[in-house]
């Protein structure tokens, strides 16, 4: 009898040992690299003489954190395939090239996965589909569906791993070409939120990338309250490191448009049952309350700031006032478990391009200039879809 005890006492024990195990908090830093309306947009763009962007740009600023020894997820939210919604005979040969020339360009930079949003859609499904079979990045649309035979399109969800964590990548759209019949959507919010659920037990942190208008981003957050982060295109609204975040998340980024811009998170886990702190927002403050005591002591180095405005009530109030902000900012901050920065980096002229993928832009701009015929008639003609499978068929 006393064996049994002690076969039953150490059966117990391993059941209990590997429940700890499996139960224990992960722990890991990770870089997100993230884009959106990207617009086929191959070089820098923007006003003459401070052009932003431009893949050459892009892939330079990732190498320099490849370098650094991180291993960022890139993910892009939609709508990067083609410059122009309005394509026709003048410029379809063309766009079908830029589109090629982008989806190689994002290869060679390492992206991790891709949203379909309405740009993608633009030349018919048949396209779609060869450009998915040119990559190795995963296509993701959890709400699309082939109207002939209800399938998915594509994979709804991607599981990325880095380290011991892993991410759930789940990308939606609310957007449509106004002729489409081959494609259907479900309801977006309706399968986003499925999806989550199915990934909840499955991964540690769950990111949207949604392709959807500007009125509808206000409520992402509301409406993937069990998400983590949400990366948004299908409009030109940017994220700055100011703008102002839901609390305890999910945080919602916007990516601009042509990637003028690389918009980057960096995070820390030290326990993945806590939520994320938004950092940037405190550690700004921190910025700004600093800059401020700077210019109220530059009056007297030499005195404290109560002696020096002691016959001022306004400023002493203000000081008491910079003080508590100061300290809320920082106990936020020594507080926090699981920690996120937010920041842009501008793609712009100081930054040395890579000379391979700088050739490569500018040959294939030269393709793209080829292909498009030289029209003086600026009226353009729409594409004849007859035999074709592109949307209104």
């Amino acid at each position: 009898m006393s064996r049994v005890i002690k076969i039953i006492f150490t059966l117990l024990t391993i059941c209990f040992i590997i429940s700890s195990c499996t139960n224990a908090d992960k722990t890991g830093e990770f870089t997100l690299i993230m884009s959106g309306s990207m617009h086929g947009q191959l070089d820098p763009c923007g006003w003459k003489k401070n052009q932003m962007g431009g893949l050459s740009r892009r892939y330079v600023k990732v190498m320099e954190m490849k370098e650094e020894g991180k291993d960022p997820i890139i993910l892009d939210a939609g709508d990067f395939l083609f410059s122009t919604t309005n394509l026709n005979q003048n410029n379809l040969e063309s766009e079908e090239f830029r589109a090629g020339a982008i989806l190689e360009g994002y290869d060679r930079i390492g992206c991790d996965a891709i949203n379909i949003g309405k740009y993608e859609l633009l030349n018919g499904l048949s396209f779609l589909k060869e450009m998915s079979k040119k990559t190795e990045i995963p296509f993701l649309s959890a709400n699309l569906r082939d109207s002939r035979t209800n399938e998915l399109l594509f994979q709804p969800y991607k599981i990325i791993k880095r380290g011991e964590l892993s991410f759930g990548v789940i990308g939606i759209t609310s957007l449509l070409p106004d002729t489409s019949t081959k494609v259907i959507a479900d309801d977006y919010i309706e399968s986003g939120n499925k999806y989550i659920n199915d990934l909840s037990s499955k991964t540690d942190v769950i990111i949207m990338l949604i392709n959807t208008d500007r009125k509808s981003q206000k409520d992402l957050a509301e409406n993937f309250e069990n998400s983590d982060f949400i990366i948004t295109s299908g409009s030109t609204n940017m994220t700055r490191t100011n703008t102002p975040q839901k609390k305890d998340g999910p945080y919602m980024f916007s990516c601009g448009k042509q990637g003028k811009y690389l918009m980057v998170l960096e995070a820390i886990i030290k326990n993945d049952k806590l939520p994320f702190v938004n950092i940037s927002e405190h550690e700004k403050k921190i910025d700004n309350v600093k800059k401020r005591f700077d210019r109220l002591q530059k009056k007297d180095p030499n005195k404290a700031l109560e002696d020096i405005y002691k016959d001022q009530a306004n400023v002493l109030k203000l000081i008491d006032q910079y003080r508590l902000d100061l300290k809320t900012s920082e106990d936020a901050i020594s507080q926090a478990k699981n920690t996120v920065v937010f920041k842009t980096i501008g793609l712009n002229k100081k930054i040395t391009d890579d000379p391979e993928i700088l050739a490569f832009v500018n040959k294939s701009l030269s393709t793209c200039k080829a292909l498009k015929p030289n029209v003086k008639d600026s009226k353009k003609t729409k594409i004849d879809h007859s035999g074709h499978d592109h949307w209104g068929l």
